[in-house]
């Protein structure tokens, strides 16, 4: 099972791929908000974002998960708002997987 540091790890890694592509100069925190008012990301860099982290995860840790499912879409607090929410979706979806037998 993987550890919520390694998960955010991940996701920290997807938004400074993308800055460095966009040619942004960003330092990303956990709490770093991805949509809304200092979002490090415009709206193509949260798909960007979140695509990139989804195969990753998916490669690292050999599972199946999407990230922008109808579910994400239609929680009351976002899961895409900060790297912290995203992380710990992530890490949730993960756990679940690993509990069903899938990981």
């Amino acid at each position: 099972m993987p550890t919520r540091d390694q998960v955010k790890s991940l996701c920290l890694e997807c938004v400074r791929e993308y800055a460095e592509q966009a040619g942004l100069d960003l330092r990303v925190a956990d709490d770093a908000p991805l949509v809304g008012p200092g979002a490090v990301v415009d709206s193509l860099g949260l798909v960007m974002v979140v695509t990139g982290f989804e195969a990753k995860l998916n490669q690292t840790f050999d599972t199946q998960l999407v990230l922008a499912s109808e579910a994400a879409m239609s929680m009351n607090k976002s899961p895409f708002r900060s790297v912290a929410a995203l992380t710990d979706y992530a890490f949730a979806l993960l756990d679940t997987s690993a509990g069903t037998g899938r990981s």
